[in-house]
């Protein structure tokens, strides 16, 4: 009797699992996130000569959008499109990235990075919101906000592979003037909170997916 029992409540809990990676898959071939209209992480800042953010999340979502999902095509793509620009112009862009970087650095976003990939490095956590940039505004600030949205957006492969993008805005600067861009030392990353929880059971629905 026990067995049966047993077995019936391991076959539940297979078929919950299932249903649930089953709905993430669904949402991320097929459904978008609405469009995101709340506040802007830079836009009260007194950080100086920034691009404007409907510019730099044009030419992040051109990069994604002619990329096929391969990000160092979407890199290239980037860096080809910055090209374009005029010096002043990458050296905006790139403040406003490294702004956006410095806006999203929370110790409730970094536990969540935590969870998703069975720890986080404060590397780790750079390459991981420099990857949250690449998805574009939307994927950027639905996540910022309600990090366990990463449950139907996230991956786990970015944190290996998402470092370049940070240096898109360097290499267009060298080829297009000939110079090393320097480091906007002006941009001040703020205090991440009281306390870093490292604990995946915070985001028990993410580390399944590190699993």
């Amino acid at each position: 009797m026990h067995a049966a029992y047993y077995f019936l409540e391991m076959k539940l809990a297979i078929t919950i699992l299932l249903t649930i990676l089953l709905v993430r898959l669904i949402f991320r071939k097929l459904i978008d996130l609405p469009r995101y209209k709340g506040k802007s992480i830079i836009g009260d800042s007194s950080i100086e000569n920034l691009m404007p953010e409907d510019k730099f999340w044009e030419l992040v979502s051109a990069s994604k959008m002619n990329s096929n999902g391969n990000y160092h095509v979407q890199c290239q793509l980037l860096r080809e499109h910055l090209e374009a620009l005029s010096s002043k112009e990458i050296i905006s862009f790139n403040r406003t990235f490294i702004a956006l970087m410095a806006g999203s650095y929370s110790f409730r976003l970094w536990e969540a990075a935590y969870a998703l990939n069975g720890g986080c490095s404060d590397d780790c956590f750079e390459y991981f919101r420099s990857w949250l940039i690449a998805q574009g505004r939307n994927k950027f600030y639905w996540t910022n906000r309600y990090p366990r949205i990463l449950f139907l957006v996230g991956v786990k492969e970015f944190i290996e592979n998402y470092e370049g993008y940070a240096y898109c805005a360097y290499e267009a600067y060298q080829n297009r003037i000939g110079q090393e861009l320097e480091y906007p030392r002006d941009i001040e990353y703020p205090n991440p909170g009281s306390a870093f929880r490292a604990s995946i059971l915070l985001y028990p629905e993410l580390a399944l997916l590190a699993w």
